[in-house]
């Protein structure tokens, strides 16, 4: 009945074979890049088992060290097996900018990233005094056709820790703009990269081309700037510098992170050092003064101011970074570097002044190559503080000022400049609040009238629903036509954003006047005005375009959907300073919210925005008319209408689940001689499958109840009665399949030819192992892979958010090892040549109809994704392993192997093998007999 052992270890070792050489075969796919960049155990202890054996024996048969490097450090040997990865002041993983490189990479540095990562995957000590050697890659994200793949150089070579000096070879690949591969040869030379760093360490270097100038790997010379991360000094002290920054003492209140945890400190203060725009006074806009360390930005000031994190110092609360003078937002945009508009700075944080205070230098000699850069000149200050109170005149989360110490005579001089963050809060910081001040105004233009307003028997967006926050089209009678937002910015007593902590206001005035349906608002407005002035044919073709931002704070009624409020907008340049601006309060903002419906998507906001001036008044404007985009449904409606939709999905897979196994053992219960043939692998897969899911029940139910608080009381039992008619339809289930396993291992035990079943059993099993072993491997390397380019994309989140992500990936993992249940009992078929027919066609094609329930599902919301996203519905994380390619493969997937085990049924377990397998069987059948 069973194949016979010689046949069945052939058919493994060709099995491992193929395997092996599909994870180890060379290939510029993204899937090798990811192995490639690698850095598991499993590599380590390969590499450091043969050190004296160049893993980069292709890259040194094309590019010899000697040949390029001898006279930079020379080359010698290991005098050990043991390794490290990182050497100097460079960590395993460290990121750079680069200029140049035309020909493969992309030389421009204004509108891309110019951004590299170098990694090191191998240190050793040579028998030469002081000298390491090294091997590594270098990635650089931005090639000339960054779509097919980045450009990826595997190099080896030499570092001396008395020289600074390191000099590499070895060959990449990448793809040229019309889509043929490159397999370009380098020499990457880096300078002053020593043990330890300072603020004026600079480590440059080089990468060049070994290809003759008209070959088609050619690429011209690459400079490039590194900050070394490890054993790095701060260089000032901020003690001898404290009276330069004396002036800067303010008497408003500052937030205070003296009582932050103290892992807190750097990820709150650099997770608001982002962007800010700069204000400048009018003699700076006029040109008449000089308020910038440098030049101007193409004959123009600039108008943002950004930060980037080299090092955060959390005992020390000190931080290096990067300050950039850009034209334009950089939000949402990949980093780039570019040393003629950005500075460098130390700073520390002051717990008596509650604010960041910061010594900047500036990049010298920068040249238009980076041939020769150097940091200095480092007189320029720079402070920080972040207000414990917003109001309508005040929303800005943090806010600082730019200066030199020189003297109005000396060269370099600047006036000082003013800048505010964007509209960015502060997150997680107790003891921010809003302070509404505009009570009288409120009162005397809002109160009464929404007091007489009354429409019985409707439901309006409640105060604390995200539907309070729409787009909005605008249109005045002058013919000014644009589009705008309205963004809370605090309801009541606590601030709109939902991850921002509860605020400890106290009642105030307002919200002792008015009944309990009546909430205090606040709100920032963004509108942005276009004015035609040219017209040809009566079309216009031309306009004038005006940005308008409003702050504003009054009354929403959650029984009426009325909402007032006053406002202030900044008048004048945006390039003026704050202090010296006008600023126009005789504002009135009125919306009006359609009432909620069942089953509806929802209705629009009609309002206007005026000015309460008098008509002789300058700062007098036409009304204008509001007409939002169609809003969303009430959120407590949307989360019952997506956990409804799960838990039906959840109850309807395991009813069915609980059938088709039924089925399975009325199915052996009538043919007791088929219980041995069933694969005992798959069976433990379906049943864990069920099992874990129970396991981790009350930690589910656990995460539940935050959105059972948010829904209507009525609607909370029954919810949790769902949840309780899921978790036993999931427990018969489980009870259900871990009866047929232990039916199976019974009749197994029984069976004449157990020692046949049980060899097969051990092949399906190791196989089984290899191919999910190899796959959990892969997924780990996807993650780690996506984990880098976000480092080197200065998008680096949190280790906690980085290991959910690889929870979340596990997971869907898991999955598909569940919707594969049927391969475990195609390779028993296989190893055994069984004829039996094991399964029931209820049984697997049921249950694969219960595996592809969940993609169907997926497909169904991709379709729909319009639908979904105005619903704010989630499917859940998990689902970002997946996409629409991948749920189409799985569902093909699935059903081949179902039309695998009816084949294997019909004929027997050999039908799918090639031809010439099946004749060595019946060979070895032969020989036996």
């Amino acid at each position: 009945m069973c194949m016979k052992p010689s046949i069945m270890i052939q058919i493994c070792k060709l099995t491992v074979f193929f395997l092996f050489i599909s994870f180890s075969a060379k290939s510029v796919s993204f899937a090798e890049i990811v192995f490639e960049e690698s850095n598991d155990d499993e590599s380590k202890a390969f590499e450091s088992a043969t050190t004296e054996v160049n893993v980069y024996s292709e890259s040194e048969s094309e590019v010899a060290y000697s040949d390029y490097c001898s006279s930079v450090v020379p080359e010698s040997v290991t005098n050990s097996k043991a390794y490290t990865e990182s050497f100097g002041a460079f960590d395993g993983y460290e990121t750079g900018y680069y200029i140049g490189g035309n020909g493969i990479l992309n030389p421009k540095i204004n509108t891309i990233s110019n951004s590299f990562s170098f990694e090191t995957r191998y240190v050793s000590k040579t028998v030469a005094d002081g000298v390491w050697k090294i091997e590594g890659s270098l990635m650089f994200y931005e090639s000339c056709d960054p779509i097919p793949s980045p450009f990826h150089l595997k190099l080896h070579g030499f570092w001396s820790e008395f020289s600074g000096n390191l000099c590499m070879v070895g060959t990449g690949s990448t793809y040229s703009k019309q889509g043929n591969l490159l397999t370009p040869a380098a020499v990457f030379r880096l300078r002053n990269l020593r043990n330890s760093s300072n603020i004026t360490t600079l480590i440059t270097g080089t990468l060049e081309s070994v290809s003759s100038s008209d070959g088609v790997n050619y690429f011209e010379p690459t400079s490039v700037v590194m900050f070394p991360l490890l054993n790095y000094e701060y260089t000032f002290d901020f003690r001898e510098f404290a009276h330069q920054f004396s002036g800067e003492r303010d008497s408003r209140k500052n937030l205070a992170f003296n009582e932050l945890p103290s892992r807190r400190f750097c990820s709150m203060i650099m997770g608001h050092l982002n962007e800010f725009k700069l204000q400048y006074t009018r003699d700076c806009s006029s040109g008449k003064q000089t308020c910038l360390p440098f030049v101007r930005l193409n004959g123009y000031l600039p108008h943002f101011l950004s930060f980037s994190s080299i090092r955060c110092s959390e005992v020390e609360r000190r931080i290096r970074v990067l300050i950039e003078f850009r034209n334009t937002s950089h939000i949402g945009k990949y980093p780039s570097f570019n040393p003629n508009t950005t500075l460098i700075g130390e700073g520390t944080w002051d717990d008596r002044e509650n604010q960041l205070f910061v010594l900047v230098c500036q990049f010298l000699d920068i040249g238009e190559s980076w041939s020769n850069p150097q940091v200095g000149d480092c007189t320029t200050r720079l402070s920080f503080r972040f207000p414990a109170i917003l109001s309508i005149r005040e929303t800005s989360s943090a806010m600082g000022q730019i200066w030199t110490t020189k003297t109005a005579n000396d060269s370099g001089y600047f006036d000082r400049t003013i800048f505010r963050s964007t509209g960015n809060h502060m997150v997680g910081v107790p003891g921010l609040k809003y302070e509404y001040t505009e009570f009288n105004r409120v009162k005397n233009l809002c109160l009464r009238k929404v007091q007489l307003l009354r429409n019985k028997g409707q439901i309006y967006p409640s105060g604390h629903s995200t539907d309070l926050k729409f787009d909005m089209l605008v249109k005045s009678s002058e013919n000014k036509h644009g589009w705008g937002s309205a963004d809370p910015l605090a309801i009541s007593d606590q601030l709109y954003k939902p991850y921002l902590f509860l605020m400890d206001l106290p009642g105030t005035m307002l919200e002792r006047a008015v009944p309990a349906r009546l909430m205090n608002v606040s709100y920032e407005v963004s509108i942005t005005l276009q004015t035609p002035i040219d017209a040809a044919n009566g079309v216009y073709v031309s306009y004038i375009e005006e940005k308008v931002e409003i702050t504003a704070e009054g009354i929403y009624d959650s029984e009426t959907g009325k909402l007032c409020m006053v406002g202030c907008r900044k008048l004048g340049s945006d390039n003026q300073v704050f202090e010296n601006a006008s600023v126009d309060c005789e504002i009135l903002l009125n919306f009006e919210f359609s009432p909620l419906k069942p089953n509806q998507i929802g209705g629009y906001i009609t309002g206007s925005i005026e000015s309460t001036r008098t008509s002789s008044d300058l700062l007098k404007f036409d009304r204008l008319e509001v007409y939002s985009a169609m809003h969303k449904t009430d959120q407590r409606k949307s989360l019952i209408w997506t956990m409804d939709h799960e838990t039906t999905k959840v109850l309807l897979s395991n009813t069915l689940m609980c059938i088709f196994v039924g089925l399975q053992l009325y199915y052996v219960q009538n043919n007791p001689n088929v219980l041995p043939s069933i694969s005992l692998v798959m069976l433990v897969i379906l049943t864990l499958g069920h099992m874990v899911p129970l396991a981790l029940d009350y930690e589910t139910l656990r995460s539940n109840k935050q959105h059972r608080n948010m829904v209507s009381p009525h609607n909370g039992g029954l919810i949790e009665l769902n949840e309780v008619i899921v978790t036993v339809v999931m427990v018969v289930a489980f009870l259900l399949l871990l009866r047929l396993l232990q039916l199976t291992a019974s009749a197994r035990s029984r069976d004449s030819n157990r020692k046949s079943w049980l060899f097969a059993e051990e092949m399906t099993l190791i196989v089984i192992a290899f191919l999910y072993a190899a796959g959990a491997k892969f997924t780990l390397l996807v993650a780690t892979e996506k984990r880098r380019l976000d480092v080197a994309l200065l998008y680096s989140s949190s280790v906690e958010s980085w290991y959910h992500s690889i929870y979340n990936d596990f997971k869907s993992y898991a999955g598909l090892i569940l919707d594969g249940f049927l391969l475990p009992q195609i390779l028993l078929n296989m190893f055994s040549n069984s004829k039996q027919k094991a399964l029931s066609c209820s049984f697997y094609i049921g249950t694969t109809f219960v595996r592809l329930l969940p993609h169907a599902y997926d497909l169904y919301c991709n379709l729909n994704s319009v639908y979904y996203s105005m619903l704010q519905v989630s499917v859940g994380p998990d689902r970002c392993f997946v996409s629409f390619a991948w749920d189409v493969t799985i569902f093909w997937g699935l059903l081949l192997l179902a039309a695998i085990i009816y084949l294997q049924q019909k004929f027997d377990g050999h039908c799918i093998l090639p031809s010439r397998l099946r004749q060595l069987e019946s060979y070895s059948e032969e020989f036996h007999s």
